[in-house]
């Protein structure tokens, strides 16, 4: 879809264990804000019936997402922070951030901390959407961000991993994004430019724009630290019980 960044299908891999996770069931996106009538039509064929928004109230509120109206669609909101809002007060964030290397440290240190905030921070919300997510009659459903980049690639690798999905298929799924973003890249590209006015060098900027792989890697090496496993933090983090991981399992494997 043109106007719907980094919109896919993020099921088709599959598990170790010989399974498939299903197509056609999950989709992942950046926001819906200015999404065209066209685009429209095409997301209206594929019968989205859950939508799970993560970004901030702030966010939402700003940029409200548009889908179609002809469809019956359930919200589920999770709102998780964002790295960086990248609407409205993005430059002002990125001057008080963006001068010299420490800056780009502390910048990308903000980066790792909050994708181990998305391992664990939000325990609670995360159950309660794979709960829904087991339940076929919630099904196709939508997860989406700002970007679909950062909150939205760490919830859709957790997803694929608690049903099987080996870590490295996971992780190139993640990285995938930046072969999808087109336009918001440039878009970002032409923000960042204009930074050059303060003697800034914007283009060493770019990467923490893009998804890399060791953000996603601070996200489960935060599971790993806290819980000692991933099996762990689905059983003790998120309260899974067998049952559940059954449900879950039985709904979106072939």
């Amino acid at each position: 879809m043109k106007t719907i960044h980094n919109f896919r299908d993020f099921g088709g891999y599959k598990t170790e264990k010989g399974s498939r996770l299903k197509e056609g069931l999950l989709y992942r996106s950046g926001g819906l804000s200015k999404a065209t009538d066209e685009d429209l039509k095409e997301f209206s064929a594929l019968k989205i019936k859950t939508i799970c928004d993560l970004r901030s109230e702030y966010e939402r509120k700003k940029e409200p997402d548009r889908f179609p109206n002809s469809e019956p669609v359930t919200f589920f909101n999770i709102p998780m922070r964002p790295i960086v809002d990248y609407h409205g007060r993005s430059l002002k964030r990125l001057f008080s951030l963006m001068f010299g290397e420490e800056r780009r440290r502390d910048y990308i240190a903000e980066s790792y901390s909050a994708y181990r905030e998305y391992a664990t921070g939000y325990l609670p919300q995360l159950k309660a959407l794979f709960l829904r997510i087991s339940n076929p009659d919630n099904l196709p459903l939508l997860i989406h961000c700002s970007a679909g980049k950062d909150r939205t690639g760490v919830v859709a690798g957790m997803i694929q991993q608690i049903l099987g999905v080996a870590p490295a298929v996971v992780m190139n799924d993640y990285l995938e994004t930046n072969n999808n973003l087109g336009e918001y890249t440039t878009e970002i590209a032409k923000r960042l430019q204009k930074l050059a006015y303060f003697g800034v060098p914007w283009r060493m900027y770019m990467p923490l724009f893009e998804a890399r792989t060791d953000y996603l890697n601070a996200a489960f090496s935060q599971i790993k630290d806290e819980f000692g496993a991933f099996d762990e933090w689905v059983r003790r983090g998120l309260d899974f019980s067998k049952k559940e991981i059954d449900a879950l399992a039985e709904s979106l494997l072939a």
